[in-house]
């Protein structure tokens, strides 16, 4: 039987536990956790945050809707998380009187 490999996908982390953000069948995104890894079916399974757990739904690794959980904070501060770079961060300096 050969094990699979997770594909690398930026931002998510193939392991129990990690936390994404799912598309549900009503086209909702919501915050979720993996709480299975089917690696011969190249399958996770979801679990809806403060849902209960009769709606954890299989999803293919490479399903378009799973996406990094990173993106949910970036939309409420009103970013564009595909436009954002290393380069875009910058930081400011403090002068001090002499």
């Amino acid at each position: 039987m050969t094990q699979w490999t997770p594909p690398d996908r930026s931002g998510i982390t193939f392991e129990v536990g990690a936390q994404l953000e799912a598309r549900d069948r009503q086209k909702t995104w919501y915050t979720a956790t993996i709480e299975k890894i089917d690696y011969d079916k190249e399958q996770v399974l979801i679990h809806y945050k403060q849902w209960s757990r009769r709606h954890d739904e299989w999803f293919q690794w490479n399903s378009p809707y799973l996406r990094p959980l990173e993106r949910v904070s970036l939309r409420r501060q009103g970013l564009n998380p595909t436009l954002l770079s290393p380069l875009t961060y910058c930081s400011t300096s403090v002068q001090t009187g002499v």
